[in-house]
């Protein structure tokens, strides 16, 4: 039965200090000398009703040993994403999340002691600092990581508030959508300006990125036997069953996100396209490949010097400190900011502005309908075959000059190349 046990004299506050004593689920006596408010127990009777407590805790199954609130975020860490399940992405992304951000403020904390106030505080401060959208995902898994702690009975409750229960502090409204899309003349106009500075090879991951609506990480694991391009009535299609990403340092090909591997019919003229660029590299494995040749990999550099410019233009240089004379490149109008997964978030705009069967247009970009709709609904070869067209007419009337409209704009101003500086050497030790 639970009671309390004269400790020692705590000489600053001149009283004698108690421990409850209770019984354990597994038959043991355990000890607590602090209630949840970390204040020890001056009296007998204050220790042995909170021990008292604890037991009938023990008895309803719902007890919660205060030692294993001792246990610090960062042990819980180390304990925690082992367990977890999820993409090789995906994990890469909680540790870089922990190891920058969550680790170095809590990593000493116990979890017992864990204040929601607190954590709110930081996570103010964190918004003030972090995109919107990195910030989300720092907070959402932190409690993640703490949903999982309650489950294992570190604590009893989540001390990273969802927010879901009303509304606190002052009124933000919701942030509009301004993701920027293009029209598919706009797209031409991208990918043309990626023709004139790469070649066939980014022409063709911009048209096929806009008229699928695959990923540009799937885009490089598609290989040639996954492309048929002879219509046989049934469409021409291409098959996206991975992906290629980094894992670990090393190139890897892993599942399509959300396991959304999928066959998609081609319009015609993509069809064509796809052929002219396998027919440029008979010996590639690769649909879509690095500009020599090898595996495709889209990373800061590609985003910086390929990418942004085929969108805001470049200025024209001459030959500079030896470095080799460019034509410019003009920037195209309207689809300022346009990330290459505005491709993907395009093509979703021009689906629906086509009347399209709901079920028809998220199967093509990979994602299920939810609930009754989605048991429901299916897709048939005819859905497939009227979007395919669709996309086909699409980009014929993109092909029509429009020569009232301004499509480009004026050339970026010129900046010099930087000349790099060679590192100082120290003279020669004697």
């Amino acid at each position: 039965m639970a009671h309390g046990e004269k400790r020692g004299y705590d000489k600053r506050a001149r009283k004698w200090r108690y421990r409850g004593r209770y019984k354990l689920p597994d038959g043991k006596w355990g000890s607590v000398s602090r209630d949840d408010n970390g204040q020890p127990f001056y009296t007998e009777r204050a220790a042995e009703q909170y021990a008292h407590g604890l037991e009938v805790d023990v008895r309803r199954k719902q007890f919660i040993n205060p030692r294993d609130g001792r246990t610090t975020v960062g042990a819980w860490a180390e304990t925690w994403l082992p367990s977890i399940e999820v993409a090789p992405l995906t994990e890469k992304e909680y540790r870089l999340r922990l190891k920058n951000q969550i680790l170095p403020q809590w990593g000493g904390v116990a979890i017992g002691e864990l204040s929601p106030t607190a954590i709110a505080a930081w996570e103010k401060k964190l918004r003030g600092t972090l995109s919107k959208n990195y910030a989300d995902a720092v907070m959402s898994t932190f409690r993640t990581m703490m949903d999982d702690a309650v489950a294992e009975k570190l604590r009893g409750d989540n001390p990273v508030s969802a927010r879901k229960s009303g509304r606190r502090g002052k009124y933000k409204p919701k942030p509009k959508d301004e993701k920027a899309i293009a029209t598919p003349r706009q797209v031409l106009l991208i990918a043309r300006n990626a023709l004139e500075m790469r070649g066939l090879n980014e022409y063709a991951i911009v048209l096929t990125s806009a008229y699928t609506g695959l990923r540009i990480g799937e885009l490089a694991g598609v290989h040639r036997d996954q492309l048929t391009l002879k219509d046989t009535e049934r469409g021409a299609r291409l098959h996206s069953v991975q992906q290629s990403q980094y894992v670990g340092g090393v190139f890897t090909e892993i599942d399509n996100k959300y396991d959304s591997g999928r066959g998609l019919i081609l319009p015609p003229f993509l069809a064509v396209l796809l052929q002219q660029l396998l027919d440029s590299r008979p010996g590639s494995e690769w649909v879509f490949t690095a500009p020599k040749g090898g595996r495709l990999l889209r990373g800061g550099d590609w985003y910086a010097e390929t990418w942004k410019p085929i969108v805001a233009g470049r200025a024209p240089r001459g030959v500079v400190r030896g470095a080799r004379a460019r034509t410019g490149i003009r920037p195209v109008l309207g689809v300022e900011g346009l990330t290459p997964h505005g491709l993907r978030h395009s093509q979703k705009v021009w689906l629906d502005e086509g009347n399209h069967p709901k079920v028809a247009v998220e199967a093509r970009m990979g994602h299920e309908l939810p609930g009754v709709e989605g048991t429901y609904s299916h897709v048939t070869l005819s859905m497939e075959l009227a979007i395919a067209a669709h996309l086909q007419r699409l980009w014929e009337e993109s092909l029509r000059v429009v020569v009232d409209r301004r499509e480009f704009g004026p050339y970026p101003p010129f900046e010099a190349p930087r000349r790099k500086r060679s590192p100082k050497r120290l003279p020669n030790s004697i």
